[in-house]
């Protein structure tokens, strides 16, 4: 059995797992942010009540 070379795949599989971990945190970070973002345009793009009194909406220019 060669142990350097053991020792090497074996930290560098450590190296590889610790990097794909923080690579998944940083997906799973970013894709709850966009989720948020995504909420908060839809929330933005709900229909807001109109006033009943206002005068909006009531005259149409039909002059071309």
């Amino acid at each position: 059995m060669d142990i350097a070379g053991l020792s090497t795949a074996m930290s560098q599989m450590q190296t590889q797992t610790e990097h794909a971990t923080k690579v998944h945190s940083m997906v799973k970070d970013q894709t709850e942010a966009m989720g948020e973002q995504a909420l908060a345009l839809i929330e933005s793009a709900a229909p807001r009540p109109v006033d009943p009194a206002s005068s909006l909406g009531q005259n149409i220019d039909i002059r071309a």
